[in-house]
């Protein structure tokens, strides 16, 4: 490892989110250790603060299509983030408000789908759950028996490479992951 990729590591415990896409320049990042929240804006626009310091976030029109946060301390506003369209400034919020649990994917948006891709790499990491359930049929005619009948798993290897090509679709995931998952699930069969 050279000198410079010690900077250019990511570490686990940072988050990051570009809340209107890759486009439109946007990050913010979070760290999960410190509780530290760092805002990259247009036009040179910085911001740190921490989690415990927010009181709340006003979320202020500025005109018909665009809005801006204002990170409110107890005292004191510790933030005013850039002016950006309502639909970003509404992701912008929800993800600082669930401390990047809550992520909807901007691309996914304008297609009128609402997608929070921080719960899909959740549960991607996780695992599938397991469910089973057994469900017992009556039937009072003659030819009927009681049956039971195993509800299928989501642990069926084909599904999950489908779920995971539906993510890298998406965006959610990098084409890294998905060959990683998937040689994972062959493997499985």
């Amino acid at each position: 490892m050279g000198f410079f990729d010690w900077f250019t590591q990511p570490t686990d415990h940072i988050i990051s989110y570009a809340p209107g896409g890759q486009s439109l320049q946007v990050k913010i990042t979070y760290n999960t250790k410190t509780g530290l929240f760092t805002y990259r804006g247009r036009y040179g626009t910085h911001a740190k603060f921490y989690d415990k310091d927010i009181n709340h976030i006003d979320n202020k029109e500025v005109s018909r299509t665009h809005r801006v946060l204002l990170i409110q301390g107890h005292n004191t506003c510790l933030a005013t983030l850039d002016v950006l369209t309502n639909l970003v400034n509404q992701n912008l919020q929800a993800w600082i408000e669930s401390c990047g649990t809550v992520a909807y994917d901007y691309d996914q948006q304008q297609r009128g789908l609402w997608v929070n891709t921080g719960a899909v790499k959740a549960a991607i990491e996780a695992g599938p759950p397991v469910e089973t359930a057994n469900i017992e049929v009556e039937d009072s005619s003659e030819d009927a028996t009681n049956t039971s009948d195993i509800v299928p798993t989501q642990d069926d290897p084909i599904l999950r490479i489908k779920q995971l090509k539906e993510l890298l679709d998406m965006k959610a995931i990098t084409i890294e992951e998905f060959q990683q998952k998937k040689e994972e699930l062959l493997n499985k069969i």
